[in-house]
């Protein structure tokens, strides 16, 4: 398990490595999940991992994602995430090389009903209470339209009855 220093330490070393390797490269990361809420301070716990959004490397890249490996890429199309989550998404300051931005609250809420697993119940209750209503819902949507597998989209679907319910929304 990883807190927020050493979350940021793991990435100053992404950001040096990039920038000794491949110089000044407009490399961007999004984060999700636990390590977002993490690092954009919505919450004080550790994560196993980052939940980085696959936004299509370029293979000459390998040698970053070889020290990302024990980490989490997730893919646009196997991943239940909002489709615009790169226009909310909120840039952390501190890298030279790289750019890394955390997920907004709403995003981050919208992607955790897909497994809405005992974790991400304490977090989204962590972070819920002052987000935007109306912009949660979009992200909602979005999510939902984005879902490729109607067995995926059931479950979203599913898991969003209990999170409404639980959350009265």
């Amino acid at each position: 398990m990883r807190d927020k220093d050493e979350l940021l330490f793991d990435l100053k070393l992404v950001d040096n490595l990039v920038g000794s390797v491949f110089g000044q490269i407009n490399l961007k990361f999004y984060l999700a999940g636990g390590s977002a809420c993490v690092l954009a301070g919505y919450i004080d716990r550790a994560t196993r991992d980052f939940d980085i959004v696959d936004t299509g490397y370029p293979s000459h890249l390998g040698k970053v994602f070889k020290l990302l490996e024990p980490y989490d890429l997730l893919t646009n199309y196997f991943a239940a995430i909002p489709k615009n989550y790169v226009e909310r998404a909120i840039k952390l300051e501190g890298f030279k090389n790289i750019s890394v931005y955390v997920f907004s609250k709403e995003d981050i809420i919208a992607s955790k009903i897909d497994r809405l697993s005992q974790k991400d119940i304490d977090d989204i209750k962590a972070i819920i209470g002052n987000i935007d209503k109306v912009l949660l819902n979009q992200c909602i949507k979005e999510t939902v339209e984005n879902i490729v597998y109607d067995d995926r989209k059931q479950r979203y679907l599913t898991n969003l009855k209990k999170f409404r319910e639980m959350f009265d929304m």
